[in-house]
Formats: C-alpha cells, structure tokens, sequence
C-alpha cells in the first residue's frame, strides 16, 4: 500500500478539525480503500513540526495537536512558509499532498506546489481571489495532465458548490445569474435577526458558539462573501479582481475601525437599533433580511437585502447556505444548492473528501 504523505498549513478551528478526521478514520480508509495518509508536518502561525517518521502516532487526540506542535522534538520556530514546503518535500520522498486550511497570503505557496506537480487540498480563499493573473496560473497549473488544485470548500464549505457550476460549465450550459447566502455566520446572524433579539446580542452568541472568525469584523465587513462571489464568477468566465466586486459591509466605518476586537465588541451595541428598525420594516412588508452575493452580467455585488419570506433565501435558517444557479437550462426552475455553511466540521468534511479524490485520481 502506498502512503500519501501529508503536510499542513494550519491547525486552528479547521485544521484541526481536519487533522483529527483523518487520524479517526485513518484505519477504515486503509482497510476499504488502500488509503495509507501520514502526516509528516503541519504548522501554526510561529511553530512547526516536520517528522521524516511520520507524525499520525504522535497525534492521538484533540489536545494533543497543540502538545506535538510544541514538545515534539522536530518542533521548531520557522521564517520561510516556502522553506517549510521545500522541506517537506525532501521528506515526504514522493507523493506529497499539501493542505491549506488557512486565510493566510499563500498564493507562492500554490503556486509552487503546483509547479512541481504536488496537489493542493485548500480552503484559503485568498490565492483563488488575488490578482487575475495570479489566479489564471494556478487553474492552468491545477488543470495540468491530472487534477491538482482542490478548492471546493472556498465558496460553500462541505457543499458542492464549485463542482456543481463547473458540471454545469464543462457540458455546454450557460450560466445567466449566481446568487445566494454564501456565508454560514451572517446567515445564523440575519436568520436570529427574525427572532426581535438585538443585533450585538446575536453577533456576541454566534462569536462564543465559534461561527465567526475570531474577530467577528472579517465576517462582518462582508469580504468573505466577496471572495466567494469572485471566485464563482471567476468560475464561468469573468475576468474581474476583488476591487471590481461591489461589497457593502453589515457594520459602520466607525465600528470597523475600531482599535481592537474588544472594543469593536464593547460598541456593538450602537447598531442595535438601526439593526431593530431595518428588521421591523422587512417584517411590515411580508419580508426579512438576508446578507446576499449576486453574480451576474459580468459583476458581482454583496449586500444586505430585504426579501419576501417564502423565497430561496428568505426561508433559510440558522448557518445554511444557499446557492442559486440560473441557467440557459436551469431558468425557469433554478438550480438551488442549500445545506449547513458554517463551522469547522463540515468545512473540514469537504477538504477530506477533496483530499481523498485527490489521492484516488493520483493512485491512477
């Protein structure tokens, strides 16, 4: 049986979620499909711990990822995320497979892996939203002889989101209009909205049940959905970067810029009521808010909406996402995508299951 050899950029909310799906079904994957995946690196923000022996004993529970990143004897400080992957391919001898459960300005990183024929099993949204040019590289790179690039959970978490579109693409349909609630946090923050409970009340909650990034703002600010947008646009043929996507945020100048997440918590509560009033009057018209991407014509545009309740999104509740596609032949019944959009769980579900097409498509 041959071992895929793992190393991963990250270990926070979902990747380590990821690393602790993968260790708990490690033994089933080899039994029912000659899967062998060991770890051999990942890393945090300051440390690293690459192992040429392997690191999947080592790591045997929860708590235990943060223990090996700090006591293992191959743990060390680092400088170069780039050094980093060169090492790990020195390691890994052959059959390398890189993870990215960041958000961190990891383009070279793709790029570089691509390059020398590693695939990339990634939910950074970043490298598939910087500059247009950069993107072009990594789908030519990542199309190359077989599959390389793995991107599915940037735009809907465990859902089929950019499979879906690329179906739909690659056998002759048009794509006429992409819309939805492409956010798992603002959706439970819109759905709770609904509720009458105020808006810092609801932001503080989604904040402790670990909905949101750790400074909520990054959800907020609407930028997550923009990079979703843009890369479902980028999906069917628009050639347009972040500074062309129109992106209103759910929070005021003032409060964004507040000078720490505390005191951008402290002050929430000055939205309350511009939040209690918006609500009121969506409800007079038979109506709620919902935080909604449109991609169509060429554009993309992310802002809070008022929409009849019984519509698509409307109906949504709690963290789902949904995902809307018209079509030359989806166009009087549209083609809806909708299910759980938030939390590390399903995020983390998706790059395993990326993970493991990889590999089977790389045993071929």
């Amino acid at each position: 049986m041959k071992t895929t050899y793992l190393f991963q950029y990250g270990k926070g909310n979902i990747g380590g979620t990821l690393i602790r799906q993968i260790l708990r079904h490690g033994g089933a994957l080899a039994a029912q499909h000659d899967i062998k995946l060991e770890y051999i690196g990942f890393c945090g923000q300051e440390q690293v711990v690459l192992s040429q022996e392997g690191l999947n004993s080592a790591l045997t529970g929860g708590d235990a990822i943060n223990k090996v990143l700090e006591e293992h004897p191959d743990s060390r400080a680092y400088d170069s995320a780039y050094e980093l992957l060169e090492e790990a391919i020195r390691l890994s001898r052959s059959n390398l497979c890189v993870i990215d459960s960041t958000s961190g300005e990891l383009t070279d990183i793709h790029l570089g892996c691509l390059r020398q024929g590693i695939p990339v099993i990634t939910a950074n949204k970043k490298p598939a939203t910087d500059e247009y040019t950069a993107y072009e590289e990594i789908q030519r790179l990542g199309r190359r002889e077989k599959k390389l690039y793995w991107y599915e959970t940037t735009a809907g978490a465990g859902l089929p989101v950019i499979s879906t579109l690329q179906d739909l693409v690659i056998t002759g349909d048009t794509v006429l209009e992409i819309s939805g609630c492409l956010s798992g946090t603002l959706g439970y923050i819109c759905s709770q909205l609904d509720t009458g409970r105020s808006f810092s009340e609801i932001v503080t909650d989604a904040r402790n049940q670990g909905l949101t990034e750790p400074d909520p703002r990054d959800d907020l600010n609407g930028m997550d959905v923009a990079r979703k947008s843009l890369i479902l646009a980028r999906e069917i043929g628009c050639k347009i970067n972040m500074s062309d996507v129109h992106v209103e945020s759910m929070i005021s100048d003032t409060l964004e810029r507040a000078e720490s997440v505390e005191a951008f918590m402290d002050r929430l509560d000055n939205e309350n009521e511009i939040y209690r009033e918006r609500a009121e009057k969506s409800g007079e018209k038979g109506e709620v808010l919902r935080y909604l991407a449109a991609v169509k014509s060429g554009r993309c545009n992310v802002r809070l909406r008022s929409v009849p309740v019984d519509s698509p999104a409307g109906s949504l509740s709690g963290s789902d996402n949904l995902v809307v596609y018209r079509t030359a032949r989806y166009c009087e019944n549209p083609l809806v995508i909708r299910g759980p959009g938030a939390g590390p769980d399903v995020t983390a579900a998706g790059m395993f299951g990326d993970l493991i097409k990889a590999v089977n498509l790389n045993k071929k």
